[in-house]
């Protein structure tokens, strides 16, 4: 039989255990854990009732009293003395000195009592205002440190168990004989998992600004909490092992809890919280408020567990398995796929073994040491539990690990790139020949009908011989105009329509008017002259063809970010609308051209000239939300419930997130570029990109407006049309200027400004166009890289540790930012201009004379792809917006993908540039062959011409969708 203490001792290592492993698991995925001021509240709150309730039930248990327990002293001087009962004097003397030593033995028991009381009742009081102060400070501390958690430590909570150790030996009550081994041994394991746990962690490229030593403050502060955590832990414990001397131990606790709530709280909704931290919590998301309640909830009852186990445990006990099993969930199993893992180096494999064998010794001593003090017993049964536990534990994570990593082989027959430059090859060729299948318009029609399933739109046959005359060889593959259209046909004509001059009649919304009529086109009379050039762009663009066209009104995008996004919920419902409609479309017998009569509105208000808009105010349906995070609230909702985006929070900017990446990669670099724009699986880009961090110019709908835009995030849904700043040579490509591959310098360069976003509250520190520069320009040459290598004559690759200086002596890399800080606010400003070095503006054209150009984003998409593509440099395109003619390119063909998380730069570096001063392993071949083909390609399929005939098509399918007869109308072969 277990005794009634170790059962429940044992019940509470148990769920102590299983608590931190699931707390463990999802730790980098809730974002409970992005607010630890709410969770504190909740959990103090609930902590504080429940120790509480803990007391009140057991003061009604009936206590046992001794009645004679009080009546010992008496009794004793009673049996001194015996009475004579014949001898009335010795009777007298004897009852006088009883009465006089009773009465003098009562007095000193009362003034013992009251000293006592009011030592006790003193010392209460300072644990009491010592706990308050110290779970205060503790709580501001952590909010701090996550707001700059890049910056942090990564498991210094590792250390707690040696801190509250070496406590126990400074003081001198809590000694024990095997102390000494313990100390050695608990040191050998917190060196070893902090080994474990530096080595194999990695980095995110989110910056840590080195020009303001933020990272000092941010380990200053990680320390601060460590100690204040200790101190919390040893007051709590000598509460509870005082539970003889202090009357209601529970109820100081439960004090203590709700007293620090009261305090936070009042701190939290006056100066410490900003005004957006005050709106949320007034108004939070119902998902978030789920989250909070559950972690509290899993928090609580973990600090249940540990308070209860302080009164039988020693601290350094409780901790030490805390950690254990904290990290070997988190670390110790194989968390990344094996293209992000490579076999671990021998330095990790025997830190893991050290680390392994010091947790069996350190059960040993425990139990060791609960024989040898029983005030500080675990129990046998509890022994014996945490034995199984360890050995699960060993088993699924530990040789759990081995076995994945040794099973796996170590050595790539030929490096990840050299495969995707041949898949990208075969798909390239694959999409060619299915997008100029038709050589006639007889085929061209057929080919509509069979991929949509619907009648080519009217004029159709005007529409191929625009294209063919021009030598478009793009015929047949127009996914993306089928895509972005789709919705619509859930629409009804009437109600597009409505919502365009909605658009038009409100300049708030930031909408550019273009009015189609009688085949000529007009530009709104109130459009900013900012923005101007791009509307007059666009009519250039539809002039050429516009005589053909339906009268229609067009609402252009005139800011550089998306703006529709749609929940899935109403897309699902609009596409299954749309697949009704189009139905309809496919089964009439009765095909017409447009209609003549189409009622767009606006003629009354917009298109007057006496027409005078007010543009302060806001537009029903759309939201100011520049400046502002944008990823939960507008870019995810289009993916699907139980995606990622949409259930995880990935809030430790400091942590690599490779299950993020894995999707769309191989061995670490973009497999597939399409799926790595999506945001659905990749919770982690609303830290990694300015769009999604703090918008410049947003101003987003949740409706499925029709908006015109020239590139869009991935999840969104605005109508993608060809560039005008493309169009109109806003950035040139000058031939002459440019020379062969194998003449330019080996070096990587970008120039560019900080515009991906507006910068506030540090928002900068995960802007993509930030972290590259900080990359590349402050990684210690020293720094350590794992890279993909075939060293000598051996066939394969394999990962091998190189310092970055040995790849900056094989390539070049001149990156930096141009004039000063741009869209930034406050500190923002000064700090960028602290950290970063900033060159001189040069001439676009001094581009060429380097071989390997880097791409990005900036508040939109990038207009100097297209003249870099038409280079004969190599270029390396991070882009999170989509442009139209993505469709038309193949990564690693015509050009380099990157990962938003640019974790793959230094990589693709060593692969096309080589290591070391001799450029060993380089591939100038490959990299020649890849410029040669975007540059050809570009010529074919992405000149001006192929933006006409984009947009006519575009156009023609815009007039049918908008159109009231659309049901009704379609293109039929004159033989048909």
């Amino acid at each position: 039989m277990i005794a009634r203490g170790q059962t429940l001792q044992l019940a509470a290592i148990c769920n102590l255990t299983a608590t931190i492993i699931w707390i463990t698991i999802k730790f980098e995925t809730t974002s409970a854990l992005e607010r630890p001021i709410h969770v504190s509240l909740l959990v103090l709150g609930f902590s504080g009732l429940l120790w509480y309730v803990c007391d009140r039930a057991r003061s009604q248990v009936p206590a046992q009293h001794d009645d004679h327990l009080p009546l010992n002293t008496a009794n004793e001087l009673y049996e001194t003395y015996e009475l004579n009962e014949s001898d009335e004097e010795k009777d007298v003397h004897a009852a006088r000195l009883v009465k006089l030593r009773i009465w003098k033995a009562v007095r000193r028991s009362w003034r013992s009592c009251y000293n006592s009381l009011r030592l006790r009742v003193g010392r209460q009081t300072g644990r009491f205002v010592l706990l308050v102060v110290c779970i205060i400070a503790r709580t501001i501390i952590s909010q701090a440190i996550i707001w700059s958690v890049q910056c942090s430590w990564s498991q210094i909570e590792i250390l707690l168990p040696l801190v509250l150790l070496l406590y126990e030996r400074i003081d001198k009550s809590h000694s024990d004989p095997y102390s000494k081994r313990y100390v050695i041994t608990l040191a050998i394991w917190v060196l070893s998992a902090t080994g474990v746990v530096t080595f194999s962690a990695q980095s995110s490229t989110y910056i840590c600004p080195l020009a303001w030593k933020l990272g000092i403050a941010v380990r200053f502060c990680q320390c601060l909490r460590l100690l204040l955590d200790s101190t919390v832990i040893i007051t709590a414990s000598r509460v509870l092992k005082e539970a003889e001397t202090i009357r209601r131990p529970w109820v100081l606790l439960s004090r203590v809890a709700l007293a620090s709530a009261l305090v936070i709280a009042l701190l939290a909704s006056t100066s410490f919280w900003n005004l957006e931290n005050i709106t949320w919590s007034l108004r939070p998301p119902r998902n978030a408020v789920i989250e909070l309640l559950l972690y509290s909830l899993l928090y609580t009852n973990c600090l249940a567990s540990t308070i209860y186990l302080l009164s039988d445990l020693r601290p350094r006990t409780i901790f030490t398995l805390i950690s254990c099993v904290s990290v070997y969930t988190s670390h110790f199993p194989p968390s990344r796929l094996a293209d992000y893992a490579p076999r671990p180096s021998a330095l990790i494999i025997i830190l893991c073994a050290t680390a392994y064998v010091s947790v069996a010794a350190l059960l040993r001593l425990e139990r060791d040491a609960s024989w040898s003090q029983r005030s500080y017993s675990l129990g046998q049964s509890s022994s014996k539990g945490l034995m199984i536990i360890f050995i699960c534990m060993s088993c699924v994570f530990f040789f759990g690990m081995q076995f994945i990593h040794y099973s796996s082989p170590n050595r790539w027959e030929s490096h990840p790139i050299e495969k995707l430059i041949a898949n990208a090859d075969q798909s390239s060729h694959q999409w060619l020949s299915q997008a100029t299948t038709s050589k006639s318009l007889d085929q061209a029609v057929s080919e509509y009908q069979s991929r949509y399933g619907i009648p080519p739109p009217p004029k159709f046959d005007i529409w191929y011989e625009y294209a063919t005359s021009r030598g478009s060889i793009i015929i047949d593959d127009f996914a993306q105009i089928n895509d972005d259209l789709l919705p619509f046909w859930g629409l009804e004509p009437k109600v597009i329509r409505e919502m365009t001059s909605h658009m038009m009649e409100r300049p708030w919304t930031d909408i550019g008017s273009v009015r189609i009529a009688n085949g000529t086109t007009s530009i709104g009379p109130h459009m900013p002259p900012t923005h101007r050039w791009m509307v007059e762009g666009a009519t250039f663009m539809i002039n050429q063809f516009s005589q053909w066209l339906p009268d229609m009104d067009i609402a252009f995008n005139i800011n550089d970010e998306s703006r529709v996004t749609v929940p899935w919920p109403d897309m699902e419902k609009h596409l299954q609308d749309a697949g009704i409609a189009r139905q309809q479309l496919s089964q009439s017998k009765n095909l017409g051209s447009f209609s003549d009569n189409i009622v767009w509105g606006g003629e009354d208000t917009i298109w007057r000239e006496d027409f005078q808009p007010n543009n302060e105010i806001p537009a029903e349906f759309f939201f100011g939300s520049s400046f502002r995070p944008s990823f939960k609230d507008f870019g995810s909702i289009g993916c699907p419930p139980d995606s990622p985006a949409r259930i995880q929070t990935r809030w430790n900017q400091q942590s690599f997130c490779s299950s993020c990446a894995a999707p769309h990669s191989l061995g670490g670099f973009v497999s597939n570029w399409t799926l790595s724009g999506s945001l659905c699986h990749q919770p982690d880009l609303q830290n990694l990109h300015g769009v999604h961090l703090s918008p410049a110019a947003f101003k987003p709908t949740t409706k499925l407006f029709p908006i015109f835009s020239q590139s869009k995030v991935p999840t969104y849904a605005d109508i993608i049309f060809p560039s005008p700043w493309n169009y109109q040579d806003k950035v040139t490509y000058d031939a002459s200027q440019d020379f062969t591959f194998s003449r330019k310098d080996n070096t990587l360069f970008w120039r560019g400004a900080t515009s991906e976003g507006m910068s506030v509250h540090g928002t900068w520190e995960g802007m993509q166009r930030q972290r590259f520069v900080h990359l590349v320009n402050f990684t210690p040459k020293s720094r350590a890289l794992d890279l993909l290598l075939s060293p000598g004559q051996t066939h394969g690759y394999s990962h091998h540790s190189v310092p970055l200086s040995q790849l900056q002596d094989a390539i070049n890399i001149s990156v930096a930012f141009v004039g000063e800080p741009v869209r930034c606010r406050g500190l923002d400003c000064p700090i960028q201009n602290a950290e970063f070095n900033w060159a001189s503006q040069m001439d676009f054209q001094e581009h060429w004379q380097y071989k390997y150009l880097f791409d990005l984003d900036g508040a939109g998409f990038s207009g100097r792809f297209l003249p870099f593509l038409q280079s004969e440099s190599l270029v390396f395109r991070a882009a999170s917006f989509r442009q139209w003619f993505d469709e038309r390119l193949t990564a690693w063909k015509h050009f380099v993908p990157v990962d938003p998380r640019l974790h793959d730069v230094w990589g693709m570096l060593a692969f096309f540039g080589g290591v070391g001063k001799e450029r060993e392993g380089h591939h100038d071949v490959e990299a020649e062959r890849i410029a040669g083909e975007g540059r050809q390609w570009a010529g074919r399929v992405l000149g001006k011409v192929d933006m006409e005939v984009y947009m006519f098509r575009l156009l023609l399918e815009w007039g049918r969708i908008v159109d009231d007869r659309r049901e009704n109308l379609g293109f039929i072969l004159p033989n048909g």
